[in-house]
């Protein structure tokens, strides 16, 4: 897995998610220097490989059980605070 960062070259940010997963690796959200691992449906999940989401769902830990995910608008730019036990990234 790439951790934070994209490695492969040449590759797009969803390339290189989708050969991360499939060499075993899980989805992942990344906020600022933490990465949260997504569990859920991964056909729903794959369709934002790379891209900038807003997800919603239960956080243990470094764990996100996802209840939806959806893409973030290029002009929004707000913050959510919520409790651990329920959060928005």
């Amino acid at each position: 897995m790439c951790g934070k960062k994209h490695m492969m070259k040449g590759a797009t940010a969803a390339q290189c998610t989708r050969e991360c997963v499939k060499s075993a690796s899980d989805y992942a959200l990344v906020v600022g220097d933490k990465a949260y691992t997504l569990q859920g449906d991964k056909s729903a999940l794959d369709k934002f490989a790379g891209a900038s989401v807003i997800v919603k769902g239960n956080a243990n830990e470094s764990v996100v059980a996802v209840e939806s995910i959806r893409a973030v608008s290029p002009w929004s730019k707000r913050k959510v605070e919520l409790p651990l036990a329920k959060r928005e990234f």
